[in-house]
């Protein structure tokens, strides 16, 4: 009787089996909001389809248990049919879900994640998220830190998405091994697009990190493949691989000022990448911390990054590091890789007072180094003697003679392929976006096509003109005086100037203090012919500074000032130009101005007090302005720290005048502090800093520093870490 009911229960179970192979899968079409309900029911092989739409602040978390062969699939009605913004966010976990065709775009988030693979401790395995976009997720504040995706769990995989418009502080992309569940975790991240992402100023902006110094032993098993990473400025790390055995193969690294770093971690592949820098400042290859790895079959193409933005940099050693500082490098694979028109190879990057170890037991073999334009064919600190070259070929300038291990041979410098060849297949295909080089370069350009001129005159509110104009109009002042009540907010591309003949005066008229002029966000100013006058007008505030940033501000700014004079600013803390904290100029330039009667700084792009490493400009350019009785620093400019994450700020300062210029015990008229690249030539100095120094630096070894034709007369001299001869 029992083998009769185990045949029959055995029918049964076969019948069932039979009609759920049979039946078909389910396909329901709901709202964004109503996915996870459905979800809860949905079976292996299940589509949820979710209606076209525009939703806002949507905390959505999504759970599905099937397989990656058999997934419960969430996709859009149509790519792009579905844009989510606001404050929303996504967390996907349990097993085998597909998330696909979602936008997320224009969003603000203050911390986290705008896709999260996991719900508390809930993570995600074998689930994807594919033929997606972020773009423009961005907080209030560029220093407020946050990401586009947090990968965790097992077997996950992003794949064919674009992540665009990333501006803040934070890591794009984070795979986290803080959960045993994390560790060995074979995730592909495939055919993705990243960028375009300005440089941020300090450590912290890189575009993928893998791991943390904490678990840097650690095997992610982590696939980085087939990507683009377009104009990724972040900082010096664009993909930074803070774990072991992982492969970073057959990607494309366009433009971008950084490199991929093996920062910590062992037994790491860097196979088959392709860097196009085509002369692009800071444009970098590798660099390499530790042991065990393999940089095999890359094509190197026109980067001009110098030290830990070299084309190759293997680094000097801590001796008995710590983790999070620098193991020693040795055991490490550099064969058949192309370095085409190159700034430089380095071998011991890095070598200080604590970094003393050199790489060893390197083995150099069957690479190629094409650059008739130099005659190394690289650089090691103290010396190659941890590393065998071998059957190697050069094409160097006539200075060059062969070493052991290299061999000279006549050939054409090679040529990177197109950008369109290396672009296609990776990213939202469909996902309409100024990715083409054409696009953003005709977008760079557009601000020299002045479209309109405006005139305020007499009576005229100069700020409404302003706020009026189109982007890339000029706007030309014709009186003699403007009473501001409140600030001229600058959001575009916008000229204002002086009309012939005149010399526009600027007074601050309001009941509470601000600005002059605030640059905003998409602001990029041009001012010329102006008179910036801090007096106080009877019964009213006066003006905090003349030419400043918007406290909030996401996007870089730019600011050029001609012939400008800036007077009477009368408190400490009130300075005629100064970058707020949290702000960032790609270029600020100074020309022909003067500076006069100021109880504070004149020019003050020293906000960041921090340790860490964060400037407020990346090129500064002061050139041929006169200061003149000055309590403030005329001149102070700061990058705190010793962090090397940056290159910037490039400074200079070209032949002013300060007269009467910071007296005051301990005193500085020019204070730069960590400008990876300065310049302060043929500057003059009259009864200025005679309590303290005409000139005081902080200045790091690696910076690139030219003091040269200073003239001093009753005046402090030269502060610097090194030995400065004029």
């Amino acid at each position: 009787m029992f083998d009769r009911i185990r045949n029959i229960s055995a029918l049964a179970a076969a019948v069932m089996m039979s009609a759920a192979i049979t039946s078909e899968a389910k396909n329901t079409v709901v709202p964004l909001g109503a996915v996870a309900s459905e979800l809860q029911d949905a079976q292996p092989g299940d589509t949820i389809v979710v209606k076209a739409g525009e939703y806002q602040d949507m905390k959505l978390v999504w759970m599905a248990d099937a397989s990656a062969g058999n997934p419960v699939v969430v996709t859009a009605e149509y790519p792009g049919g579905v844009v989510i913004s606001g404050k929303s966010s996504l967390a996907i976990h349990g097993k085998g879900l597909s998330v696909s065709s979602l936008v997320f775009r224009d969003g603000s988030l203050d911390k986290g994640a705008v896709v999260t693979f996991r719900k508390g401790d809930s993570l995600a395995e074998d689930c994807r998220l594919t033929d997606c976009v972020i773009d423009g997720y961005n907080p209030a504040r560029r220093d407020m830190s946050t990401s586009y995706v947090h990968l965790y769990g097992k077997r996950n995989r992003v794949d064919h998405c674009s992540f665009l418009g990333k501006k803040a502080l934070g890591v794009t992309m984070i795979v986290w091994l803080n959960y045993e569940a994390c560790l060995d975790n074979h995730h592909s991240i495939d055919h993705n697009i990243f960028g375009p992402r300005p440089v941020y100023g300090s450590n912290g902006a890189e575009t993928i990190r893998i791991g943390t110094s904490q678990q840097c032993m650690e095997s992610s098993r982590t696939e980085v493949r087939d990507n683009l990473f377009l104009r990724c400025n972040g900082e010096v790390e664009v993909i930074s691989i803070k774990s072991s055995d992982n492969v970073i193969a057959d990607n494309v690294l366009y433009e971008c000022q950084g490199v991929l770093a093996l920062r910590h971690g062992e037994r790491n592949l860097v196979e088959g990448n392709v860097f196009v820098g085509n002369g692009v400042r800071n444009t970098g290859g590798v660099r390499i911390v530790d042991s065990g790895h393999k940089v095999i079959g890359n094509s190197f193409y026109g980067l001009a990054g110098q030290r830990f933005f070299s084309a190759l940099a293997l680094m000097s050693a801590v001796p008995n590091s710590l983790p999070n500082r620098y193991v020693q490098v040795e055991d490490v694979d550099i064969d058949d890789n192309l370095f085409a028109d190159c700034a430089t190879i380095e071998f011991g990057t890095g070598l200080d007072y604590e970094r003393t170890l050199p790489p060893k037991d390197i083995r150099f073999k069957g690479n190629t180094i094409c650059n008739p334009g130099i005659d190394v064919a690289y650089t090691a600190y103290p010396d190659a003697s941890g590393i065998v070259f071998e059957k190697n070929k050069v094409y160097l300038g006539n200075g060059y003679e062969a070493g052991k291990g290299f061999r000279q041979v006549r050939m054409s410098v090679p040529q990177a392929p197109d950008y369109s060849e290396l672009s296609a297949g990776k990213g939202a295909g469909w996902y309409a976006s100024a990715l083409s080089l054409a696009g953003m370069q005709e977008d760079a350009s557009s601000a020299d096509a002045r479209t309109e001129v405006l005139y305020a005159g007499a009576g005229d509110d100069v700020a409404a003109v302003v706020a009026s104009a189109p982007s890339g109009s000029t706007v030309v002042l014709t009186d003699s005086l403007y009473n501001l009540a409140g600030s001229i907010e600058v959001s575009s591309d916008i000229v204002i100037r002086a009309g012939d003949g005149v010399s526009p005066v600027l007074k601050y008229v309001g009941r509470k203090g601000g600005n002059m002029v605030t640059i905003c966000d998409g602001g990029r100013l041009h001012i010329k012919g102006l008179i910036f006058d801090g007096s106080l007008a009877e019964g009213r505030s006066a003006a905090s500074a003349g030419i400043s940033t918007a406290a909030d501000m996401i996007d870089t700014y730019s600011l050029k000032v001609e012939d400008c004079t800036f007077r009477n600013f009368g408190e400490s803390t009130f300075f005629p130009v100064k970058g707020m904290k949290g702000t960032f100029a790609d270029t600020v330039a100074i020309s022909g101005c003067t500076f006069r009667d100021l109880s504070g700084d004149a020019v003050n792009y020293a906000a960041e007090l921090d340790d860490k490493g964060r400037y407020s400009a990346d090129d500064v350019i002061i050139e041929d302005c006169h200061f003149e009785r000055i309590l403030g620093i005329p001149v102070n400019i700061a990058r705190n720290g010793s962090d090397e994450s940056t290159a910037g700020p490039y400074v200079k300062v070209l032949g002013c005048t300060f007269d009467d210029c910071c007296n005051k015990v301990r005193g500085s008229v020019i204070k730069i502090i960590g400008a990876q690249v300065l310049d302060i030539s043929g500057c003059v100095f009259n009864d200025s800093g005679r309590g303290g120094y005409s000139v005081r630096l902080d200045d790091a070894p690696w910076e690139k520093i030219t003091v040269e034709g200073l003239s001093f007369r009753n005046s402090g001299g030269i502060l610097s870490n090194r030995e400065i001869t004029l």
